[in-house]
């Protein structure tokens, strides 16, 4: 056999005695990672090596009885002393006084769930009587409208008169009910919070005002003041942009000498702007004309939605008659069976004072 062929049989065999180390060390690591137990013939098997080769490497054959010692030392369990009489009767007796405890404090829960629910029984009681004789309310008001434009004279007065009183009566009775109900939800609230042994005290949210509403807001250059915020709070914010909406269309149609005030009364009634106007309208034009409100209109105007007079709209939308007069939807039933009169507000103005 020739050098060169003995070089090469040499190398061969270098080549491979590699590879087999290669694949022990790539097994071990595996092994190790997923908490294998590791033995001569565990590893040989997974890199695919003799035991006789794993034993004639002396490093392998180290390495390998290493981590087999140290799996079987981390697998013997830890003896625990067994507990002494002494120690068991003081543990008994403490878990026992717990139990104790445990009881206490879950009887008087208990008790306090009980009267929460009696309360609570009551409170939704009172809320049915309440929705009844506001809708016993409402029947008195319909029939008192009725009265008023059936029998509008002298003879009947007496008979409106009635009507008056039976509606004030159940007014107040309201009123009272209301009252007693928001007592005893306080009183509900307060023994609620008494039956815990822990009250952890929680912050009322701060509802942040919409990016949209400030950026609106800052392009109208009017500042948030303490009614504007409790509004915005207190409404969603596309009824805001609404009335934001309707503010710019008064200011660009019509003179508004107070934009905030006007804003305030633009959410609470709920104005919009006409459906055909443009979303994105400019607010740097005045013009008068078309809804130049004549005098005393806004101020009556407000006093007749609060009454319940008059239907609440957006003053902007109004029609006109042929006069030129802003028309109204008066809450008075026509007799064909119309929940409203509309008319113009003059002739509204005249009777809502006839009627006070």
């Amino acid at each position: 056999m020739t050098n060169r062929k003995i070089e090469a049989l040499q190398e061969a065999a270098a080549q491979k005695a590699k590879e087999s180390a290669e694949r022990v060390d790539k097994a071990l690591e595996k092994m190790i990672k997923q908490g294998q137990i590791i033995t001569f013939k565990s590893v040989a098997q997974s890199a695919n090596v003799s035991t006789a080769y794993l034993y004639k490497q002396q490093d392998l054959r180290s390495r390998i009885e290493t981590l087999r010692d140290q799996q079987k030392q981390q697998s013997k369990p830890k003896k625990i002393p067994p507990a002494s009489e002494n120690s068991k009767a003081t543990i008994i007796y403490n878990l026992r006084e717990e139990n104790k405890k445990l009881r206490t404090a879950n009887d008087g829960l208990r008790r306090a769930n009980e009267g929460i629910t009696g309360r609570l029984h009551q409170l939704l009681g009172i809320e049915e009587l309440a929705e009844r004789l506001k809708s016993e309310n409402e029947q008195l008001k319909q029939q008192l409208e009725e009265c008023r434009s059936r029998y509008n004279s002298p003879k009947h007065e007496g008979t409106v008169n009635i009507f008056q009183k039976q509606n004030e009566k159940l007014s107040l009775e309201i009123e009272r009910l209301t009252q007693e109900n928001v007592e005893l939800k306080n009183k509900l609230a307060r023994n609620t919070l008494k039956s815990t042994t822990k009250v952890t005290q929680v912050k009322r949210p701060t509802i942040p005002v919409p990016d949209s509403v400030k950026a609106e807001l800052k392009e109208l250059k009017i500042k948030i003041n303490s009614t504007l915020r409790r509004l915005i709070r207190e409404n969603p914010e596309e009824v805001i942009l609404e009335s934001i909406d309707a503010l710019k269309y008064a200011i660009l149609k019509n003179e508004v000498k107070n934009p905030s005030g006007f804003l305030v009364k633009a959410i609470k009634y709920r104005w919009k702007a006409p459906e055909d106007t443009p979303k994105h309208m400019g607010i740097n034009k005045q013009a008068k004309g078309e809804h130049q409100f004549p005098e005393g209109f806004e101020e009556w105007f407000l006093e007749a939605i609060d009454n319940g007079f008059i239907i609440n709209e957006s003053p902007f939308t109004l029609p006109r008659n042929t006069k030129g007069d802003l028309l109204v939807k008066v809450n008075h039933p026509t007799s064909s069976g119309i929940p409203y009169t509309q008319m113009s507000w003059i002739e509204a103005r005249k009777i809502m004072d006839s009627d006070s």
